[in-house]
């Protein structure tokens, strides 16, 4: 094979390894996109919960269900507005320990460690 031959046979194979780190950055950027969406989506739900349960009950039950209603079908079977209301009505006469340490303006999450 020619030097010519030759150089393009590596170029080539080099564009066809580039295109396959660009497509593979494309997918890690993807998936990270994706993990920070359902964080976000966990956090907004989980504060959105920890608020509606100190509000008044039927205001609570009024605004949990104006949500419920927005779920698609699936979801709303797999979380019943009832089961949501009981949850939220639990916590919301679950006692508060007065000697928490926690930063009122970012609460104790339960997954995280803040001890």
């Amino acid at each position: 094979m020619p030097p010519l031959e030759k150089q393009i046979a590596a170029l080539e194979a080099k564009i066809v390894k580039e295109r396959a780190k660009l497509a593979d950055a494309k997918a890690k950027a993807a998936m990270q996109i994706r993990k920070r969406d359902t964080r976000r989506k966990i956090l907004f739900g989980y504060a959105f919960l920890d608020w509606t349960s100190n509000l008044p009950r039927l205001e609570r039950n009024r605004i949990v269900g104006l949500v419920h209603a927005q779920l698609k079908v699936k979801e709303r079977e797999a979380f019943p507005l009832r089961e949501v209301l009981r949850d939220i009505e639990a916590r919301a006469n679950k006692q508060v320990n007065p000697e928490s340490t926690t930063d009122p303006v970012a609460p104790c999450l339960p997954f995280l460690d803040n001890e």
